[in-house]
């Protein structure tokens, strides 16, 4: 089996296929097969997920809009035109509605990072008359040559968008979260060399934190933070934690899942046993005295020899190069930063302990052949 082949992570296919549904036909419903309303803000995440799709997808396609086969009369006999029904004009009616809503219109947008591709699609189309008009109103009747006009606006502005993607800026943005994953695996590299440097044993517990089918669609990011936030609060108050040498965490978003979290935690390997346990109690402590009952764990301890090509779960030695190389390729996975969860929220999406120092704590075991890094971080 994959050693991560239990996670849903979609690929952008089967990601436009859920959020085709979603804005077409699905209806959530209870156990009951009753309809939920949904809060509003799970319907913006999901939408501003939709236009980033939308706006990569006509990015690859680059098409334009046919004058001759767009502009129709009214009525028959009439002096007055219309912009004919046509995919690439809806698509950019709806993209242009909800983007300027969201970030135009209303103070919304003030919890989400829009993608490179809808800043620049703003930018484009912002202030285009005919789509406010089209899209909060009705699109309107005009002459022949205002129509001409129209289309000539709105082919020079997908221009200008698809040029924009051209530029040093736009290549820049779209490497962050790439950027941003190289730090962080770094930081997270370093913690780990810096706890086996004081500590000959660690004993290595994953979990992922996240909320149950029903729940989640409610737990926006603030709700999720509080949940994180305290569990981060026991770490200096429950003795569950008692020996906690470190410690680091991701946000991660999936359609069906919603805001979760990737935890893996650091414990002194020569105070602490039976990793599978640790991992169920930490569950348990998220899924009831940190959620109140809406937390859905995962105990990735459990099965970890079966589950996993790398296993790097439970007690690590600092001789063990082996599994410790498997950390290391863990640690890739835990840093890569998710898309979604960068662009649904303002705040941090990865965070690591304090680095300790070699003064921090004795280190147990016979005495090391050699000093330096202990193992190769691949870096």
């Amino acid at each position: 089996m994959d050693q991560y082949a239990y996670y849903d992570t979609p690929n952008d296919e089967e990601m436009l296929d859920w959020l085709g549904g979603l804005h077409g036909s699905e209806i959530i419903t209870n156990a009951a097969g009753q309809p939920i309303a949904m809060p509003s803000d799970y319907h913006w995440r999901n939408d501003l997920v939709w236009v980033d799709q939308q706006l990569k997808a006509m990015a690859n396609t680059r098409q334009f809009l046919d004058h001759q086969r767009l502009i129709q009369p009214e009525a028959f006999g009439a002096d007055t035109v219309v912009l004919a029904p046509d995919p690439l004009l809806e698509r950019l009616t709806t993209l242009f509605t909800v983007l300027v809503t969201m970030f135009h219109e209303t103070d919304i947008g003030q919890y989400y990072r829009p993608s490179p591709y809808a800043t620049r699609f703003l930018w484009a189309f912002g202030q285009c008359a005919y789509l406010h008009e089209a899209g909060f109103r009705q699109p309107p009747a005009m002459s022949r040559h205002e129509a001409e006009q129209v289309l000539t606006d709105l082919n020079q502005r997908l221009e200008a968008w698809h040029q924009s993607m051209n530029q040093l800026d736009f290549t820049y943005e779209c490497n962050r979260n790439r950027r941003n994953s190289r730090n962080n695996y770094k930081r997270l590299c370093e913690l780990m060399e810096a706890l086996f440097e004081c500590h000959s044993r660690l004993m290595v517990v994953r979990v992922d934190l996240g909320y149950s089918e029903f729940d989640s669609p409610y737990i926006g990011y603030e709700t999720a933070r509080y949940h994180r936030k305290q569990l981060c609060h026991a770490f200096n108050t429950d003795p569950l934690f008692n020996h906690l040498l470190g410690y680091a965490w991701k946000l991660e978003w999936q359609p069906k899942k919603g805001f979760h979290y990737h935890f893996i935690f650091f414990f002194d390997g020569h105070q602490c046993q039976e990793d599978i346990t640790k991992a169920r109690l930490i569950s348990e402590m998220w899924a009831k005295a940190i959620t109140g009952g809406q937390g859905h764990p995962w105990n990735c301890n459990l099965d970890a020899e079966q589950t996993y090509h790398y296993n790097a779960m439970g007690c690590i030695d600092y001789h063990d190069t082996a599994k410790q190389q498997g950390l290391f390729k863990l640690a890739k996975y835990l840093t890569k930063i998710d898309e979604y969860a960068a662009m649904l929220v303002n705040g941090r999406t990865f965070q690591t302990s304090r680095k300790p120092s070699s003064q921090d704590g004795p280190r147990r075991g016979r005495p090391r052949l050699y000093q330096g890094r202990p193992f190769n971080s691949g870096r």
